[in-house]
């Protein structure tokens, strides 16, 4: 049967018979891949009773269980596990944990953003750090000046301005 480039999606062959049958295939194929989230990415075991549609992200401690690989998407269909075919981009909500994974060879957590890359220069990268408030002092300017120094080093820290 041919098949879409990317993702894999089955194609009317023309003159073909029962074409609902390959529309209805790649329509549901969308919406297993299309604003993907799925339930956990930690279950050992798969649930007792999910909901038709639900999604899994098979975990190393339960490929034996799963009966599938390690990151495999699987979504339950009713009457058994279907294994999902996943291609590089593909994000998806992980739901229990509240993250974004993409897929890069495999489900990588990278989103919210650990750091930023700026022309190649790594900011945003550091834990943040605490200025202290002004206090203390005999003039403005000598607490300002102490508070603007605090400022830069927390800057420079993260990267956000050169040493």
């Amino acid at each position: 049967m041919p098949q879409s480039p990317r993702l894999a999606l089955p194609l009317i062959a023309a003159g073909q018979s029962q074409k609902d049958v390959t529309h209805n295939e790649a329509l549901l194929a969308l919406d297993r891949l299309v604003a993907l989230a799925v339930a956990s990415r930690s279950l050992a075991a798969p649930p007792a009773s999910p909901p038709t549609g639900a999604m899994y992200i098979v975990p190393a401690a339960g490929a034996v269980a799963w009966g599938h690989d390690l990151g495999t998407l699987v979504q339950w269909q009713g009457a058994g596990w279907l294994a999902v075919d996943v291609h590089d981009g593909q994000l998806a909500l992980v739901a229990d944990e509240g993250v974004m994974l993409v897929h890069r060879g495999g489900w990588q957590a990278l989103w919210p953003v650990v750091g930023l890359s700026i022309a190649g220069r790594q900011v945003l990268a550091a834990p943040p750090a605490t200025v202290a408030a002004p206090s203390g002092g005999g003039t403005v300017d000598t607490e300002a000046r102490a508070c603007l120094a605090a400022l830069i080093l927390a800057l420079q820290g993260q990267g956000v301005i050169a040493a």
